[in-house]
């Protein structure tokens, strides 16, 4: 780990912790949180070889309202540092495609989101430096997951650059909500994120018309039921950058699109208005360009809140993900490439306190990397999150 970034982020850290409280009796908006999260996993069986690797994620975020900062109203300041550490399993253990762990990266300390919204009546507009995908593609539900594919869906991470984690770059993302009901988001980011390095501290934008843009939106319907609550989103993207043709790389191919939708639906709850109950989710994708080496994606998944008698708070679920290669390059290169990768992943979240959460995951991984030479793989994961 790089210790000069690191001793910068412990310090800038002490410092905003120092006046949280002092933030917080201002604005009672203003969120200040800080939390660790820690993986222990294990390739049990299958990939590129049995072993195991720790891997880690410590966030700093601040978010500040501009009233506490003796400012305008209706503003938010966010800025947002993490610093990741450990092994990287999916690059020496497994070789799966979709990343079984949402936080590796390697050691790296930088600025992972800054930025500043404002809200005008039921428009929110907010530019800077932005992970696209806390506010594009998310499901609730599939959140709770620990496979990456369960939070950015493959058509869009396999087949485009894209500003998520770790590697932000800016954006400019509008959100209009016409009511209680339905919301319309939409944004613009540039088309390629800069490389996080040892020494520029993740700040490199990386700023050029050369790379295209990536033009994102989304139509939200919620709240259809007034028993059983759900959110529904229909999305589409387009990068305007060039792409190699998978088959001919050196032919290229301007722009990459593709369309997306995602559910997020109760279907029982053991008392009304209560949050113990089930719910699921489904997502799909498509990405029909000769470029794109995910071309369509498919996931399921089942959510119990306090399945065991006694923890109304903790969650269980299990969940599938499938993406499959691009037929063209499939059928250019059968020897080498399965048709598509799969996950299987059941997880438990325990809640033992309101700051530490336990969860235990098991994964098992169908054609990792999409390889025919990749024996399926089992892995195992136990997570520790505290947040501050």
């Amino acid at each position: 780990m790089n210790a000069k970034p690191l001793l910068s982020l412990i310090l800038l850290g002490m410092v905003l912790l120092a006046n949280a409280r002092h933030l917080r009796a201002q604005e009672s908006t203003n969120v200040i949180d800080a939390s660790i999260t820690q993986d222990v996993a294990s390739n049990l069986a299958g990939g590129i070889q049995t072993g195991q690797a720790q891997l880690g994620l410590i966030n700093l975020d601040f978010s500040l309202a501009s009233e506490s900062m003796e400012l305008w109203s209706n503003g938010m300041l966010r800025i947002h540092i993490q610093n990741t550490y450990g092994q990287k399993p999916t690059e020496k253990l497994v070789g799966d495609a979709q990343v079984f762990s949402n936080i590796e990266n390697g050691n790296s300390t930088y600025l992972y989101q800054f930025w500043y919204s404002h809200r005008f009546g039921r428009l929110t507009v907010l530019a800077g430096k932005h992970d696209l995908n806390e506010t594009f593609f998310t499901s609730e539900l599939a959140g709770e997951y620990i496979n990456s594919s369960f939070g950015i869906m493959p058509v869009a991470s396999l087949n485009v650059p894209v500003s998520i984690f770790p590697a932000t770059t800016l954006g400019l993302v509008g959100q209009y909500e016409f009511s209680d009901q339905l919301g319309l988001v939409a944004g613009i980011y540039n088309g390629l994120p800069g490389e996080i390095t040892g020494s520029n501290f993740g700040i490199d934008l990386n700023l050029s018309g050369h790379h295209g843009y990536m033009y994102i939106g989304e139509l939200h319907l919620r709240q259809l039921s007034r028993v059983l609550n759900g959110t529904y989103k229909l999305g589409g993207f387009y990068h305007s950058g060039q792409f190699g043709k998978l088959t001919q790389p050196s032919i290229k191919r301007k722009g990459a699109s593709g369309l997306y939708f995602l559910a997020d639906q109760m279907i029982y709850r053991e008392t009304p208005g209560g949050s113990q109950g089930l719910g699921t989710f489904v997502q799909l994708g498509y990405a029909p360009d000769k470029t794109s080496l995910n071309d369509k994606y498919a996931a399921l998944g089942l959510n119990y809140t306090g399945l065991i008698p006694g923890r109304p708070d903790d969650q269980a679920g299990v969940a599938l993900a499938h993406a499959s290669l691009n037929e063209a390059l499939l059928a250019a290169e059968s020897s080498t490439f399965a048709p598509c990768e799969t996950v299987i992943e059941f997880t438990y979240k325990h809640k033992l306190t309101e700051s530490l959460v336990l969860q235990p995951d098991i994964q098992y991984i169908i054609h990792p990397g999409m390889k025919t030479h990749l024996n399926n793989a089992w892995t195992g994961l136990f997570r520790i999150q505290w947040t501050y």
